[in-house]
């Protein structure tokens, strides 16, 4: 594909208010943004319209993965190509099961390991448990992990079937600064060949990797996009 993601002239309303309007958007592949605006500014609505949840992507001309939204393609189709972690999805998964468990349910988009995985699958999994450090914590269940590694837990989990998309929304919430900063050194060394769209409200939080950022101004349809200083980052 050339574009991750295509977006001309979005407009997305609740009821009689618009979310935001003559949204113009163009990830291509290879490219690293950072997706940034206050809360109520529309980006769950934005990311909602790329993870096929949001009716309104059908009323709209958005391209993923170089195909038009409606062409054909089910939500699962949509899912396959994109790895994504975020607060919600970290809080609300099932933290009664396995480590293991959890990361192999990455491979099918499920909230938990309802197929059997094949060897390769397995192996693949204790190699990433290993480059993480977290070999000895396979079989231990999500809840009785600190929360850092809980979300190194998750990060795998969209990372192991090789995501088209890399999508992170807030994944340093909760984190303290040095989990935050490691967490991102591993944004930087893992995700250097990915497509990827980070969501964050501050910019310390962004890995050095990104060079580009949309930004959905607070109570307005409009969106900005420039180069972003990598030094002021760093």
């Amino acid at each position: 594909f050339s574009s991750a993601v295509y977006m001309k002239h979005v407009c997305v309303r609740s009821d009689e208010k618009i979310i935001f309007e003559n949204v113009n958007w163009n990830v291509q592949r290879g490219d690293k943004w950072q997706l940034k605006g206050a809360n109520g500014s529309g980006k769950s609505t934005l990311l909602s319209l790329i993870n096929g949840d949001n009716p309104q992507a059908y009323a709209n001309e958005i391209y993923l993965f170089d195909k038009k939204r409606g062409s054909g393609e089910s939500i699962w189709d949509i899912k396959q190509k994109i790895g994504y972690v975020s607060p919600e999805l970290h809080w609300y998964f099932d933290k009664s099961i396995s480590v293991f468990e959890i990361i192999g349910s990455g491979f099918f988009d499920t909230m938990g390991l309802y197929k059997r995985l094949s060897e390769e699958q397995e192996i693949l999994i204790a190699k990433w448990l290993a480059i993480f450090h977290l070999s000895e914590q396979a079989f231990k269940l999500l809840s009785n992990l600190p929360v850092s590694k809980q979300r190194l837990v998750m990060l795998i989990r969209a990372l192991i079937k090789n995501p088209a998309l890399l999508i992170l929304d807030e994944p340093c919430q909760g984190l303290d600064d040095q989990q935050t900063a490691n967490f991102i050194y591993l944004i930087d060394h893992f995700c250097q060949d990915k497509t990827l769209i980070y969501v964050s409200h501050y910019d310390h939080e962004v890995p050095s990797c990104v060079n580009k950022r949309l930004e959905l101004k607070e109570g307005k349809a409009t969106i900005t996009i420039f180069e972003k200083n990598e030094k002021a980052v760093a």
